[in-house]
C-alpha cells in the first residue's frame, strides 16, 4: 500500500515537473486582449464604435484579422506577428486610412 502511494506521489511529480520545464506559447497581456476578440463583440477604436463581425488566422497562425462593421463603412483590425511574439500592437484600415492601434486605444463593451 505504501509503496503504491509512493510510486502514485513520484509519478504526479514527475508529471508536475514536466509540465513546468516544458516551453509553453507566452502572449503579453496586452497582445492577448487584441487577440482575444470575439465574433458580436462591440469595441471603440479612435474614438469609433465597431462590431467584429469577423475572425480570421493567418495560414501560419502569423497573423489574426478581424473584418470590423461600422455604420461608415467596413474596417479591417489586423495584427500581425514580430518574430516570435505578438507585439500588442494592431493596424486598422477604415476610411481609406491606415493607423496603428495600441492595445490601450482599444475597448471591449
Amino acid at each position: 500500500m505504501i509503496r503504491t502511494i509512493s510510486k502514485l506521489g513520484t509519478a504526479f511529480w514527475s508529471l508536475v515537473v514536466g509540465w513546468y520545464r516544458v516551453d509553453r506559447i507566452r502572449v503579453s497581456p496586452t497582445a492577448g486582449r487584441l487577440l482575444s476578440l470575439k465574433v458580436g463583440d462591440r469595441v471603440v477604436l479612435k474614438g469609433e464604435l465597431f462590431k467584429v463581425m469577423q475572425r480570421q488566422i493567418g495560414d501560419d497562425a502569423d497573423q489574426v484579422t478581424y473584418l470590423l462593421n461600422h455604420p461608415d463603412g467596413d474596417a479591417v483590425l489586423q495584427i500581425t506577428r514580430n518574430g516570435r511574439d505578438f507585439d500588442g500592437k494592431a493596424e486598422l484600415r477604415y476610411l481609406d486610412r491606415c493607423d496603428e492601434v495600441a492595445e490601450d486605444e482599444l475597448v471591449v463593451l
